[in-house]
């Protein structure tokens, strides 16, 4: 990303709400942001972990190390989503029609929720 582009980044991240903390990447040098309680820098495009001196530093999370967790996560809120729809179709009652379809509501954001990830 070219020393402009960062900047641009920059700017759009501070208009959407994220602060600008006072630490630089420990791998571009680039400011980082909290962006939804969590530190990412906008140059990398990676999370990254802070640690206090004398604590275990962590290696920043990336999409490489993220992607078979993400991967099952995804399968595995298919087949929960496939599974009430299946009860949906089978039930009758109101009350637990109304009950099911708050779980597929749920199942269905932390699907959205897991493909916003997956893309970052």
């Amino acid at each position: 990303m070219s020393n402009e582009e960062n900047v641009k980044r920059m700017g759009e991240l501070l208009r959407s709400g994220a602060t600008m903390l006072e630490y630089n990447c420990p791998v571009c040098g680039s400011p980082l942001f909290r962006i939804k309680g969590e530190v990412w820098c906008p140059n990398c495009n990676k999370r990254v972990i802070i640690s206090r001196e004398g604590e275990e530093t962590q290696v920043p999370i990336n999409q490489v190390t993220m992607q078979p967790l993400l991967s099952e996560t995804e399968k595995i809120i298919l087949l929960k989503i496939q599974e009430i729809c299946q009860q949906i179709a089978d039930e009758k009652d109101i009350g637990k029609l109304e009950r099911l379809s708050g779980l597929l509501a749920k199942w269905l954001d932390a699907l959205e929720r897991m493909r916003r990830i997956q893309k970052l």
